[in-house]
């Protein structure tokens, strides 16, 4: 792809800082999903030292959709579309 996605731009309605419900609604998954994949490194995340929540950064949550193939539309750039294929 090469170019860099401008997020604000064409996902304006998506936090650059989600916690672990707000991806969860982003991805239409659960939130036990969500910190399955974080335990098994699949999904990046952070946490701070001593802390039990997981925040997760829209650069990143988007680098990794479309690492896995995630396709945004960029015709449409209000479309939500779906992470899955």
């Amino acid at each position: 792809m090469g170019e860099r996605i401008d997020y604000e731009r064409w996902y304006p309605e998506v936090p650059a800082v989600m916690d672990t419900r707000q991806l969860a609604d982003l991805l239409h998954t659960n939130e036990q999903i969500i910190r399955a994949w974080v335990r098994e490194g699949i999904l990046p995340a952070h946490r701070q030292p001593g802390g039990r929540k997981f925040t997760f950064l829209r650069h990143e949550v988007f680098d990794w959709l479309i690492s896995n193939r995630y396709q945004p539309d960029l015709a449409n750039p209000h479309s939500s579309g779906s992470p899955e294929n």
